[in-house]
């Protein structure tokens, strides 16, 4: 897999997805598995391993399953699944990139793949704003591949806000 250069700025996203499966992940063969899901996500991402996927068992039997890792030249994307018997599979996945991260078609990839039931998401662009202005925050829910809502987290304290931005305006006026 080789990435489109010219396609790549700095964008430092997150995105965090929490899902109930609507069945268990395979158990035999697992690698060959998550490793398959990885390297379609990585390419329709536009995102470059910098090691080898690590998939680890669970050693706590209260909540059986694994975790996995891999490390990507923009950051890395983690997973946690949890079978726990009597209830329903679920995935906890983080992608955090300072390449762009398309979460929509993450969204898809993962309900083709992991097959998702209902789902919660969190999508933030951690950039920081020299001018004062806040983080995209973004607060996504939805079922398989269908978003359902989608909706822009706001700060409460705008007074706040306000005066960072002033004080930081006054400190690079008096730097002149």
């Amino acid at each position: 897999m080789t990435a489109i250069t010219s396609h790549f700025t700095l964008q430092h996203e997150i995105f965090i997805l929490d899902s109930y499966l609507k069945k268990p992940l395979p158990t035999h063969n697992k690698r060959a598995f998550v490793q398959g899901f990885i390297d379609e996500l990585l390419t329709a991402l536009r995102m470059e391993p910098l090691a080898p996927l690590q998939i680890f068992d669970a050693v706590d039997n209260r909540a059986p399953g694994y975790s996995f890792i891999i490390p990507i030249t923009t950051s890395h994307i983690s997973g946690h699944y949890f079978e726990k018997p009597g209830k329903h599979p679920h995935i906890r996945m983080d992608v955090y990139s300072c390449a762009s991260v398309n979460w929509r078609k993450l969204i898809m990839l993962a309900d083709r793949h992991l097959k998702l039931g209902a789902w919660h998401a969190t999508f933030i662009d951690r950039q920081i704003g020299i001018d004062g202005s806040e983080r995209l925050m973004m607060d996504i829910k939805g079922e398989g591949a269908d978003v359902l809502d989608e909706s822009k987290l706001l700060i409460d304290n705008m007074e706040l806000t306000a005066s960072r931005v002033t004080r930081k305006k006054v400190a690079m006026a008096s730097k002149r």
